[in-house]
């Protein structure tokens, strides 16, 4: 399938993760982006998409997200982590908003808790046209029996299929030797990802940091993403750093169910910014939309920073946070905490073609777009303003067959 993207205002990444906005046409062969030219001919047999008047942005990549609960939406919005807990045990997925929300890439994080829940949600992911990691909390011993049937599965092995093998891991009271052996079962079966829940004040009974814990038992390699991070040390994130993993902070549900403070923009954790991703988490709690994440910690962060102002009685000088930062803490650094940057959150030449195409027009995005469209799908879209997705070069979503 050849599709070619014209006349749009293609937002493409330099070396220092800068956006620079360019009207460029964009070519899609097969699941990769081939040219990115200001005019391209059209080849034979391609379907041309006119991009007039659109933004032709990265999947947005969602790095931490519990895929399995619309059923239980408007339960949980006042209330806190432990409630939640208890209650959250019967799940049913419902997967189709990422993808119409432009996020054609997440990170799936499935508990399970019987052998008949073991693997239903595999085949809804493919059929969901959602590029994903699907990642197994153990519990049980058959979990790592079923870990090892999707592993050597054939659409798990195909070279196209948009769903990887993850693993979920909070079990952080079992024995040194008992983890050990999990994890290195689960990186020998080729997990891509492997996601814990990191919130040092709740979830880290024992006091010491969860971190300085899998770094001790040399476990602290580049495959890991912490989400949350509450309550993290500034030594916590260094070693985050050393060992090149990734963070996903999810500041709805962080603040919203008091398991924060959300730790990007943190001015006691140096260095967090370059290693923060972000994530919906709960979406039965909170919105399903990243822009939504990305709205809310940059606004948090410039509050924080007026507070600081008003008790040293000053004026501010400039808005030290911006946003461009949580721009690609929704994009690039998403990908990197994945391991798939060199496929995507950004726009380049042989990357895959997951892109979201807003519609400059709309009443939210009218004349924002034009003068910064970074700031304007950060700070005035919402998810009307998506005209297309694309997933691996083809179509996830359009406005006219998604929303009526």
């Amino acid at each position: 399938m050849t599709l070619l993207l014209k006349s749009g205002t293609v937002l493409i990444h330099n070396d220092e993760d800068n956006v620079v906005p360019t009207r460029a046409d964009v070519l899609l062969e097969g699941d990769r982006i081939s040219k990115i030219e200001a005019t391209i001919s059209p080849p034979p047999s391609c379907e041309v998409i006119d991009c007039t008047n659109k933004i032709v942005s990265p999947g947005f990549v969602d790095t931490h997200h519990h895929g399995w609960q619309s059923p239980f939406k408007g339960l949980f919005g006042d209330m806190d982590l432990l409630p939640y807990s208890a209650i959250s045990r019967m799940k049913t997925p419902m997967l189709n908003l990422p993808l119409i929300a432009g996020q054609p890439s997440l990170a799936l994080f499935r508990p399970a808790f019987d052998p008949s829940s073991r693997t239903p949600q595999f085949p809804l992911l493919r059929r969901a046209n959602l590029r994903s990691k699907f990642s197994v909390e153990t519990l049980p011993d058959w979990v790592i029996d079923t870990f090892e049937q999707l592993a050597s599965s054939k659409s798990l092995s195909d070279p196209q299929t948009r769903v990887q093998l993850g693993f979920g891991w909070d079990f952080y009271f079992l024995p040194k030797e008992d983890i050990e052996t999990v994890f290195r079962k689960v990186r020998s079966l080729g997990s891509k990802v492997i996601t814990s829940h990191f919130i040092r004040h709740l979830l880290d009974g024992d006091g010491n940091s969860l971190v300085a814990k899998f770094e001790d038992y040399g476990l602290l390699l580049d495959d890991m993403v912490f989400s949350h991070a509450g309550g993290a040390t500034a030594e916590d994130i260094k070693l985050i750093q050393e060992a090149s993993c990734l963070i996903s902070a999810t500041p709805n549900t962080e603040e919203a169910m008091q398991v924060g403070p959300t730790v990007p923009f943190r001015k006691e954790l140096p260095g967090i910014n370059q290693i923060c991703s972000l994530g919906v988490d709960c979406h039965s709690a909170t919105t399903s939309s990243l822009v939504s994440e990305m709205r809310l910690v940059l606004q948090m962060a410039r509050g924080r920073d007026s507070e600081q102002h008003i008790r040293l009685g000053r004026h501010p000088s400039d808005l030290s946070r911006k946003t461009l930062e949580v721009f690609n803490m929704g994009k690039i650094q998403g990908a990197r905490a994945l391991r798939m940057s060199q496929d995507i959150g950004s726009i380049s030449v042989g990357k895959k073609g997951d892109l979201v195409i807003f519609d400059v027009l709309t009443p939210g995005m009218y004349r924002a777009a034009h003068r910064d469209p970074v700031l304007a799908i950060v700070l005035h879209s919402n998810i009307r303003d998506v005209d297309t997705v694309f997933g691996m070069g083809r179509l996830g979503s359009e406005t006219e067959s998604s929303f009526p």
